[in-house]
């Protein structure tokens, strides 16, 4: 994707406020995500020097500089014009945590040694057909039928020539994505839907005309672009989990409802939708959030930053002030490992930042010890905090 020269200035404009020390945390985020699209069609600026030497003291610099407090306060600790792409390619490359210690001056933070037993994520996923079978799908596998196909990274379903009628029988679907994939599916309708791992939906092949497009998330994450109801006349999008239900004319929203956690979040993007449950409900607007706890029959409503909950869509892992513990659940089910913290003190403190899900797990572990004199071992896909 090349740069028009509006996004271009904005990607100049946000290097100014870094170097002029007034860029907020949401604006790092931002001029990550624009230094990615840069990168797509700029190469390393050769005179800078080596890029991976440059990149890590740039490294050791901005974590010094980095303070706990929001707006984030940077030290300018480079002037010159040359610089400013470096900056930009040293923010991306790490992860950026709000609450750390020094970082000792090592050049060789990026050398890391990974392990053969623990992968990265990557597209997979088993579709369970009407009559029973089981398809699995990744990166090596295509499948096709006359009502779906599937390259090994998504599955779209064929829309149908006429909506089933009234009096006809939903024939349900699976997909069951597990710890360590991801997986997009398209449904007869035209909504779309992102699964993130360890996750399970449930849906119609086909919707019937004049009834409400029920589908179910069984359990996990998943994220929503729903096809707007005016182009089904009217008929209504309806998301079952197993505490509540969501009602929606055309929206996109995340929903978070893992089997090892005691909350279900929905989190709108856009449009408008209706949360509840067998004893409460309400609507949320666009950057607002619902939590339904286990412990509790009513919703908890708050605003958010949207992209915290939806980065993993998008390849990234994007974490405001979160605690090492919901750090390692996210990354448990990612890279299909097993985390235990043995220090309880550990278990709470809170991190800020942002990283590319193609890490290794290794590379991420690295930067928290560096950033807060923590001890991790690693045995076979067991991780010990220490």
């Amino acid at each position: 994707m090349k740069y028009n020269q509006n996004k271009n200035q904005d990607f100049q404009n946000l290097i100014e406020k870094y170097l002029d020390g007034k860029i907020t945390i949401e604006e790092v985020k931002k001029l990550v995500n624009y230094y990615e699209s840069f990168q797509e069609t700029h190469e390393w600026v050769e005179e800078l020097g080596p890029e991976s030497k440059i990149k890590n003291k740039m490294l050791i610099n901005i974590l010094e500089s980095i303070q706990e407090k929001s707006p984030v306060k940077v030290i300018p600790f480079y002037k010159k014009a040359i610089f400013k792409y470096a900056v930009a390619a040293s923010l991306v490359a790490f992860v950026v945590f709000g609450s750390m210690y020094k970082l000792q001056d090592k050049e060789e933070v990026c050398a890391v040694p990974t392990s053969n037993t623990i992968q990265i994520g990557s597209d997979k996923a088993t579709l369970t057909l009407e009559d029973g079978s089981n398809i699995v799908l990744d990166k090596e596998t295509s499948y096709e039928s006359d009502k779906l196909k599937s390259n090994g990274k998504s599955v779209v379903y064929n829309k149908p020539d006429k909506p089933d009628k009234p009096d006809e029988e939903l024939v349900y679907n699976y997909l069951t994505i597990p710890r360590g994939g991801q997986f997009f599916v398209e449904l007869s309708d035209g909504t779309q839907v992102w699964l993130n791992s360890d996750s399970k939906l449930k849906y119609p092949v086909n919707f019937i005309k004049g009834k409400p497009r029920e589908i179910e998330l069984v359990y996990g994450e998943a994220y929503f672009d729903v096809s707007k109801s005016t182009n089904h006349g009217g008929d209504a999008f309806h998301l079952k989990t197993n505490e509540q239900s969501i009602k929606v004319l055309g929206t996109m929203f995340n929903v978070k409802a893992y089997r090892d956690e005691t909350e279900i979040i929905t989190t709108l993007v856009e449009g408008s939708v209706c949360v509840s449950n067998n004893i409460n409900k309400s609507i949320l607007e666009p950057k607002q959030q619902s939590k339904l706890s286990q412990a509790k029959n009513d919703f908890e409503i708050s605003t958010v930053e949207v992209e915290d909950f939806i980065s993993w869509r998008i390849g990234e892992f994007s974490f405001t002030n979160k605690s090492l513990e919901d750090i390692m659940k996210v990354l448990s089910r990612w890279y299909d490992v097993d985390v235990t913290i043995a220090n309880e003190d550990m278990k709470s403190i809170g991190f800020t930042g942002i990283i590319s899900k193609q890490q290794s797990i290794e590379y991420i572990l690295e930067i928290i010890k560096n950033t807060n004199n923590m001890k991790y071992k690693i045995d076979d896909k067991h991780i010990t905090i220490e």
